[in-house]
């Protein structure tokens, strides 16, 4: 991410329904007191494009290594776990959930041959069948893969990755519901789609990517149909100076040397405080066809922002819909 861009700016002003993912086992950690609590200066309109604002609530903590949230996971119905852009890991059970597992703040040890480098962590995605889970890493344009039990199992510098902008790195990450794996970087225009895993020796699919209105991509998440959701970022003359939006993009019938264009879908400064929303995360499909969401913001370490929790609905197009309630029918 433009960590030197957010700071000036600041100083000058599921494919599957809830309940039925595999649970991760949440990691041995020092437990942490945190605070989740509901924020009641939100914007007026609570609905707009389909999307709906559920609950936003901000995340607090003591510790001097507390925040800089840029991926999150959704371990189970009511669990998740967020990444930080310093290695750190925070795995918590979602406000109103019933979540059995107690919260835990822990570090990413164990990186393998990575270990050493700084822990950038600005990606993450998940095989809900398996449980295993991949992290990327921005500045060493790298990623792990961890088992269920978040033991290492293996690490990659994909050559492909190794031109990208120190700063301007992988910046959202997808599993597909295929078993392919989607990557777009945060400032380049070529993006990869990769037959299997990308921690094994496989040769991606390249293509270019066209952002609306000026964003960046931050994070994104698929959907059970095959299509993606991409969580958009850029800076305005505001405080704080951050607007996102969400995007959607079609994948499936990607060639090599294609272009997969992002349309966007809502704006998110009309539901959501302006914060620096960085992870985006599948919560679940409702019985209505409802995509659920979760969404968290990277507060840069800084006392002028804060770590917001969000969760959203989203009704869905017409061909979500369609293809939802066909599968549910068949």
């Amino acid at each position: 991410m433009r960590k030197r861009n957010l700071a000036a700016a600041i100083v000058v002003a599921l494919a599957l329904a809830p309940g039925t993912l595999v649970r991760t086992a949440i990691p041995r950690g020092d437990a942490i007191d945190l605070s989740i609590a509901a924020i009641d200066d939100l914007p007026e309109a609570t609905s707009h494009d389909g999307f709906t604002s559920e609950g936003v609530w901000e995340l607090s903590s003591a510790r001097l290594d507390f925040g800089g949230y840029s991926a999150l996971l959704v371990l189970g119905a009511d669990t998740l776990r967020a990444f930080s852009d310093r290695g750190r890991i925070l795995s918590f059970p979602a406000p109103g959930g019933s979540s059995p597992f107690a919260t835990r703040f822990s570090n990413l040890w164990d990186r393998g041959e990575l270990d050493g480098t700084v822990p950038d962590i600005e990606a993450a995605t998940r095989d809900p069948a398996t449980g295993n889970y991949w992290i990327a890493f921005e500045n060493t344009h790298s990623l792990i893969r961890y088992s269920r039990a978040s033991e290492f199992e293996a690490a990659r510098l994909p050559p492909e990755w190794q031109g990208w902008y120190e700063n301007g790195g992988v910046e959202a990450m997808a599993r597909l519901p295929d078993g392919r794996f989607l990557v777009l970087p945060e400032r380049d225009d070529t993006g990869f789609l990769y037959p299997s895993d990308p921690a094994q020796e496989v040769e991606p699919l390249a293509f270019h990517f066209a952002v609306p209105r000026d964003y960046n991509p931050t994070d994104m998440a698929a959907l059970p149909d095959g299509r993606v959701l991409v969580l958009l970022r850029k800076l305005e003359r505001a405080v704080p100076p951050f607007a996102s939006a969400i995007a959607i993009a079609d994948p499936r019938e990607l060639e090599d040397g294609g272009t997969l264009e992002l349309g966007l879908l809502t704006d998110l400064t009309t539901i959501l405080p302006r914060e620096n929303y960085e992870a985006l995360a599948l919560a679940g499909v409702a019985e209505d066809s409802t995509v659920q969401l979760w969404l968290m913001s990277d507060d840069n370490l800084s006392a002028f922002q804060r770590t917001l929790l969000a969760r959203l609905d989203w009704a869905g197009d017409t061909t979500w819909r369609k293809a939802h309630e066909k599968a549910r029918e068949g």
